[in-house]
C-alpha cells in the first residue's frame, strides 16, 4: 500500500537553534523529526497510529459523533485517530491509579493537582516527563500560549509532567439551588454557613422526599474556615490545609490536630441522622449533577460556571423548581486557582508519546478541534455568533463544557457565550462573577506549593488506605460514635506514618518558599 507521507510544521527555529535541536535528532525528545533546507522543524508522521486518552466524568450522548469529527482532523493533519474513555467521579478515585499500576495501554490523561492525582501519579512514575525540548518540538502552540508561572506550578522535583490550562478559574465551589425550595422552607438567603446549615436542617425535616445534597459540604466548611486544600497532600489535600486567605500564615493545619474537624464531623453526623443525603451515599456512583437533575436533592455543589450549566438545563425542564446559584461564603475573598487545577499528562508508558503530544496541541490550540471537544457540532449543539462568541442550539446531547475538556482550557481562544434572553439564573451567574472579579484574595505564596510525596510513599500509602476507610464516613456523619471514630482513625494515620508526611512536607514548602526569594 502506498504510504501517505504526512509532515508537520511544528516551530519555525533561529540558525542556532535548529543547528542545536538537529544535533539532538538521536534522542527521544527527537523522534522523526529532522530539520529541512528552511530551517523548519518537520515532523514525521507517515505511520498510522491509533491513540487512547482517559478522560474524568460519563460520556454524554452525542460524545462519540463529537469526537467522530474530531478524529477527521486528526486523521488529516497528525495520521492518527483517537478513542476515548471515562472514569466517572465516582469511580476515578479507586480506579485511577490501577491504570498504572496493571499498566493498562493508553496515551494521554486528564490531571490536576491535588484533587485528580497529579502529584501521586508522578511519585508512581506514572506520567512521562516533559522536557522543554519535547514540548516545543512537538507543542510548540502550546509553549507559545502556557504562562512560564503554569510551566513552574507544574515542576515537580524540578520536571514538567502535565500540560496546564490556561485560564483564570475560581477555586471557589458555589450551589445551583432550588429556589421554590428556599421559599417553601422560609430561608430567604444562602450566604454564609449558618444559613446554609439552616436550610439542609430544613430539607431534612421536610422529610418529602428531597436530600439537601449528594453528600456533605466539606469544602464550603473548610472555606468558611478561611481554610483550603494542599496540593499533593493525602486525600487529594483534604487531610492537610493551609490559611489560603492569609498570606502571612505559613502554618499547615492537620485535620486532625484540629478542633474545627471533630465539629464538622459532628455537625454532619446531626445531619445525616436527620436524613440531609441518603444513607447510601458513600456507595453511590451518581455523577454530582444527577440528583439535582432527575428532583432527588435541592442543591449540587460544583464551580460558579459548571453550576450554571446544570442549573439552566434543570431550569428549562422544570421551570417551576426557579433555580438560582448561591455563595456559601459570600463575604469571603475568592481564590484563583494555580494553572495545574485542570491538566493532561502522557502516560511513561506510551509507545508513541511523541504523536499524543502533538494531538494535545490541535486539542489545546487549533480553533476547530477546541470548540468541538468544549461546544460540540457547529450547527447540531451551537451556532457562532461573531469570531468570539457561541450561542446554544441544544445542550442535551453533548452539553458546554461538559466532557472534561478543561484539560487543555484555552482562554485565547475560548469562546464567551452570547445571550440573547437571560435566564434568572443566567442573571444570577453574572452577579456572583462580578462580585466573584471583586474581591479576589491576596495570593498566597501556598497557592502554587505542591507536595512530592516521593521521599515518604510507603508511609503515603498506608495513610490514603486508612484515609479510604475513616474519613469520608466521617465527613459525611455515618458512623455510630464521632468521638471514638476519630480516635481510632487518629491512631490508624499515626500508625501509618502520618507525621513523616507531615515532616517532610513542612521541609518542602519551606525550601518552596525560600527559592522564591
Amino acid at each position: 500500500m502506498k504510504k501517505n507521507m504526512k509532515k508537520l510544521t511544528a516551530l519555525l527555529l533561529g540558525a542556532i537553534m535548529a543547528v542545536s535541536m538537529l544535533a539532538g535528532c538521536g534522542s527521544s525528545s527527537k523522534k522523526n523529526a529532522e530539520v529541512n533546507d528552511n530551517g523548519e522543524l518537520v515532523v514525521d508522521t507517515s505511520e498510522h497510529v491509533d491513540l487512547k486518552m482517559y478522560l474524568i466524568g460519563d460520556r454524554t450522548p452525542d460524545f462519540d459523533e463529537v469526537y467522530g469529527k474530531i478524529n477527521e482532523i486528526l486523521e488529516k493533519k497528525l495520521n492518527c485517530s483517537l478513542s476515548v474513555d471515562f472514569l466517572s467521579w465516582g469511580e476515578h478515585d479507586t480506579k485511577y491509579s490501577l491504570l498504572f499500576s496493571q499498566n493498562k495501554d493508553f496515551d494521554l490523561i486528564f490531571t490536576a493537582s491535588s484533587w485528580c492525582h497529579y502529584e501521586q501519579t508522578v511519585a508512581l512514575k506514572g506520567f512521562y516527563a516533559l522536557s522543554e525540548d519535547f514540548i516545543k518540538t512537538y507543542a510548540p502552540d502550546i509553549w507559545k500560549v502556557v504562562p512560564e508561572m503554569a510551566w513552574d506550578q507544574a515542576k515537580i522535583d524540578g520536571n514538567i509532567y502535565m500540560v496546564p490550562n490556561y485560564q483564570n478559574q475560581f477555586g471557589q465551589d458555589v450551589m445551583a439551588i432550588r429556589g421554590d425550595l428556599m421559599e417553601k422552607y422560609g430561608v430567604s438567603q444562602i450566604t454564609n454557613w449558618d444559613e446554609l446549615m439552616t436550610f439542609y436542617k430544613a430539607c431534612a425535616a421536610a422529610n418529602d422526599g428531597i436530600y439537601a445534597s449528594q453528600g456533605s459540604p466539606s469544602y464550603q466548611y473548610f472555606q468558611s474556615k478561611g481554610l483550603t486544600t494542599t496540593g499533593g497532600a493525602p486525600k487529594s489535600g483534604e487531610l492537610i490545609l493551609y490559611n489560603t486567605q492569609d498570606p502571612s500564615d505559613l502554618s499547615f493545619t492537620y485535620v486532625l490536630d484540629w478542633d474545627g474537624f471533630t465539629d464538622y464531623c459532628k455537625q454532619m453526623k446531626e445531619l445525616a441522622v436527620a436524613g440531609a443525603w441518603s444513607p447510601d451515599v458513600l456507595n453511590s456512583t451518581d455523577e454530582r449533577q444527577d440528583g439535582l437533575l432527575n428532583g432527588r436533592t435541592a442543591t449540587m455543589t460544583w464551580n460558579l460556571g459548571t453550576c450554571r450549566t446544570y442549573a439552566k438545563q434543570a431550569e428549562s425542564e422544570h421551570p417551576e423548581w426557579k433555580m438560582t446559584l448561591i455563595d456559601p461564603v459570600a463575604t469571603m475573598p475568592k481564590k484563583v486557582n494555580s494553572y495545574i487545577n485542570n491538566g493532561v499528562a502522557i502516560n511513561s508508558r506510551s509507545k508513541n508519546k511523541e504523536r499524543a503530544m502533538m494531538v494535545l496541541n490541535e486539542f489545546y490550540t487549533n480553533p476547530e478541534v477546541y470548540d468541538l471537544a468544549y461546544l460540540g457540532i457547529e450547527g447540531k449543539h451551537w451556532e457562532a455568533v461573531g469570531t468570539d462568541q457561541y450561542k446554544v442550539i441544544d445542550e442535551s446531547g453533548y452539553g458546554v463544557d461538559a466532557n472534561c475538556n478543561w484539560g487543555w482550557t484555552n482562554t485565547t481562544i475560548r469562546r464567551t457565550e452570547y445571550i440573547e434572553n437571560k435566564t434568572d439564573v443566567d442573571k444570577r451567574y453574572d452577579e456572583l462573577d462580578d462580585a466573584f472579579n471583586a474581591n479576589v484574595k491576596k495570593d498566597h505564596i501556598y497557592d502554587g506549593f505542591n507536595f512530592d510525596s516521593t521521599n515518604v510513599s510507603t508511609q503515603f500509602a498506608a495513610v490514603e488506605a486508612a484515609v479510604g476507610k475513616y474519613f469520608d464516613p466521617l465527613s459525611n456523619g455515618l458512623v455510630d460514635d464521632v468521638d471514638a471514630s476519630l480516635a481510632e482513625f487518629r491512631a490508624a494515620l499515626e500508625s501509618a506514618g502520618i507525621r513523616d508526611i507531615i515532616a517532610e512536607l513542612e521541609k518542602q514548602a519551606k525550601e518552596y518558599v525560600d527559592s522564591k526569594k
